[in-house]
């Protein structure tokens, strides 16, 4: 299990955004299959209050008719309604169900877009995917699981 220090480090790091407003409210949760990035995200949205979305069982439905059409700018928008429903923090995880079907050119273009969202709530994506994220999103928004 991750030490608890690692999970309030990011619970700190986020809840400076949630009471600022700020076009930077986009972060990370990176790491290896299986190494807890799932629980960890639990855990970080029970405590804030937040909104958990596993893309894979609660939207890939709604997305699959129009996936081959689905581009980064409609992932960015339908983030923005999600993010509707919350206060505090959306949750994505199990974003690879629509990233394996996007080129990696894609993936980094999704990230460039959403790295300076303006949007109410904080978002956490939680991905496998490494991409290089501190270049695209910025070091202090990036947590990786080791």
């Amino acid at each position: 299990m991750y030490k608890k220090s690692f999970i309030n480090n990011i619970i700190i790091e986020i809840k400076e955004y949630i009471r600022a407003p700020s076009a930077y409210r986009v972060f990370i949760l990176f790491g290896a299959p299986i190494s807890g990035k799932t629980t960890i995200a639990k855990e970080i949205c029970k405590e804030l209050d937040g909104k958990y979305v596993d893309l894979l069982k609660d939207k890939l439905n709604m997305i699959s008719p129009k996936l081959g059409r689905y581009s980064p700018l409609d992932f960015k928008h339908d983030i923005n309604l999600w993010a509707k429903e919350t206060e505090s923090l959306l949750v994505i995880d199990e974003i690879e169900a629509l990233f394996d079907t996007w080129t990696q050119g894609k993936q980094e273009d999704f990230f460039k877009l959403i790295s300076r969202l303006r949007i109410d709530s904080v978002v956490l994506i939680i991905t496998r995917l490494n991409l290089p994220y501190e270049d695209i999103i910025g070091e202090n928004r990036v947590f990786r699981v080791t």
